[in-house]
């Protein structure tokens, strides 16, 4: 697979119940033990580069598993984010790198497991109906009403759908911001003792903030409640810096997040081909 095709999207499972569950996501962020990789001699490192670029070829090509191996800037040296709908295959592909040669020079720093879901706080079609009532004047026996709520039921399924099965940006979205968050619970400020209609208008503006980058930053937004020691974990595809600051900075002064928002490190990363292996690590 070349640099600028997308990972091959997963197959959704075929039962109703099924389709509903979102995808196991696992980043993996690890460093290199510089020591023992250059204890090796010019033809084990050879051999363990090739051998290395060959199983990411192989995982690229695999069907229902999303791969991204990306180099980190400061806080690791190499990242895998992967995405499958088996959560043993993410298991599996874990200690795949790891049973390499090059892997055996590889220690985690970080990771963080999540899953995708679509959010509580999406709007619904009963939403759009007071909306199409109360502020556009439509009768609800009218063909307009109709046809406006029908193109809104259609539009937010596939949001939904997006949200649930993800497809992962392709190469023309070369660099990854990731960043685990979790919503405060302090005495002085608990997000989950406000009630859902306010949670669900915080998050509306906050969602209207993302929606102005959504030209420059493709956003993953994946669950990790119960699976990793944050709520939430934030993915940005951008192709530049500036678009990352950008949006966080925006981001800080809405009000769901200046009063509830609470952050864990951010990672930045670049993504690389299976065949730029070694000058992307300088192996």
């Amino acid at each position: 697979m070349s640099a600028d095709e997308a990972p091959r999207r997963p197959t959704a499972p075929a039962t109703g119940t099924a389709q509903a569950s979102g995808w196991p996501v696992l980043h993996l962020f690890q460093r290199i033990d510089r020591a023992r990789w250059s204890a090796a001699d010019d033809a084990g490192r050879a051999g363990a580069i090739d051998e290395f670029a060959t199983l990411l070829e192989r995982l690229a090509g695999e069907t229902g598993l999303q791969l991204i191996p990306s180099g980190v800037i400061g806080k690791a040296d190499v990242a895998f984010m992967a995405i499958h709908p088996d959560l043993r295959r993410i298991q599996q592909l874990a200690q795949e790198i790891a049973a390499t040669r090059l892997g055996s020079c590889l220690q985690t720093v970080y990771s963080f497991l999540s899953i995708s879901e679509k959010s509580e706080y999406i709007s619904t079609t009963g939403d759009q109906a007071r909306k199409l009532i109360d502020e556009d004047g439509l009768a609800p026996d009218s063909p307009e009403f109709q046809k406006q709520l029908g193109g809104f039921a259609a539009r937010m399924g596939a949001y939904a759908e997006s949200r649930i099965h993800p497809q992962l940006p392709g190469a023309d979205f070369p660099v990854l911001c990731f960043y685990p968050m979790s919503k405060a619970r302090g005495e002085g400020r608990n997000w989950y003792a406000l009630a859902f209609n306010e949670r669900k208008r915080l998050m509306a503006s906050h969602a209207d903030a993302g929606r102005r980058y959504a030209s420059r930053v493709s956003q993953l937004i994946t669950s990790s409640t119960g699976l990793d020691d944050w709520e939430w974990g934030v993915t940005l595809f951008t192709r530049d810096l500036k678009s990352i600051r950008d949006i966080v900075y925006e981001m800080r002064y809405d009000e769901g997040s200046a009063l509830y928002g609470q952050f864990g490190p951010f990672y930045v990363s670049v993504r690389f081909a299976p065949g730029e292996l070694r000058t992307a690590l300088r192996l």
